[in-house]
């Protein structure tokens, strides 16, 4: 009985810690991500925010046009935005996103595409309440503790260990652990969430989260729940039809699936029951697709 109270103690003081070591910030963080930024590291940074070793080359050809092609798709978003009604389901609206959305204007076009205002008024306290309710419960809080350190470290927002973003990320994972039972907390969760970070505010990426893995029109709650059901599914389809009716695509999706197992990325038992006995973790057997004799 002793040993089951003190183990309790020392998981009820790691969990005080953690806490702590968010809500101080950087004064909880290393040495070396303390102070400004190194002189001239903004030389070091790309569009996309990712922090390189050494100092950029000036920007290419073909990146200058890139630039200025999302500057004039940027004035058609902005129109289509201000006549949101008319385009919402249209195939215009299909056929941008597949082109691309503006990076300046993506935290706009997502929070609408995910209907993020709405669900946020209908459920003003909600993830204030989820956010204290998994500082003090949630069962995640260790791993999603380590994976901070391994969330888009190379990010100029996600560098600093405690920083503003990381601590936002946590909240947010905390949150969302508690809000969603079933899911509760899975890694790939927490590059998800950066992203919708790098766009959208604390409260917003929660409910950016929350609506790409529960509504209906996304639903892709069965890739992340333990229960695997939606991640099953695909595996049928790619065991019976894909090999049969769509060769080519057959190679490319093996690929994928090797590499997001690699990658954790789905339900660990998921993988292993689409792995046909073959150890590869690939649906229908797709170590045998790949074999000597049909490569």
């Amino acid at each position: 009985m002793v040993i089951i109270e003190d183990a309790d103690s020392l998981r009820a003081q790691e969990r005080e810690n953690i806490i702590m070591n968010y809500e101080k910030g950087h004064r909880a963080g290393l040495l070396e991500d303390m102070g400004p930024e190194p002189v001239g590291i903004y030389n070091n940074i790309d569009r996309f925010g990712i922090v390189h070793e050494t100092e950029l080359p000036p920007a290419t050809a073909r990146e200058v046009k890139q630039m200025r092609r999302e500057i004039t798709r940027k004035s058609k978003w902005m129109e289509m935005l201000g006549q949101w009604e008319t385009y919402k389901n249209s195939k215009k609206l299909r056929d941008r996103v597949y082109k691309g959305i503006p990076m300046n204007i993506r935290g706009q076009v997502w929070s609408v595409l995910l209907n993020i205002q709405e669900v946020k008024s209908k459920n003003p306290r909600t993830y204030k309440v989820m956010k204290e309710k998994g500082k003090r419960s949630s069962e995640h809080i260790h791993q999603i503790d380590v994976d901070m350190s391994r969330t888009l470290r190379t990010h100029i927002f996600f560098r600093d260990r405690y920083g503003t973003k990381q601590r936002e990320l946590f909240y947010i994972l905390l949150a969302y652990s508690e809000y969603n039972p079933e899911v509760g907390y899975r890694r790939d969760l927490s590059h998800i969430a950066a992203l919708f970070l790098l766009y959208l505010p604390e409260e917003d990426a929660f409910w950016a989260l929350v609506q790409l893995l529960a509504r209906e029109r996304h639903s892709l709650q069965g890739f992340h729940s333990p229960n695997g059901g939606t991640v099953q599914g695909l595996q049928d389809h790619q065991e019976h039809v894909v090999p049969t009716s769509q060769h080519k695509t057959r190679w490319h999706l093996v690929s994928l699936w090797r590499l997001v197992s690699k990658l954790g990325l789905f339900p660990r038992d998921s993988a292993s029951r689409g792995a046909g006995g073959t150890g590869t973790g690939a649906p229908g057997g797709a170590g045998d697709w790949l074999s000597p004799a049909r490569a």
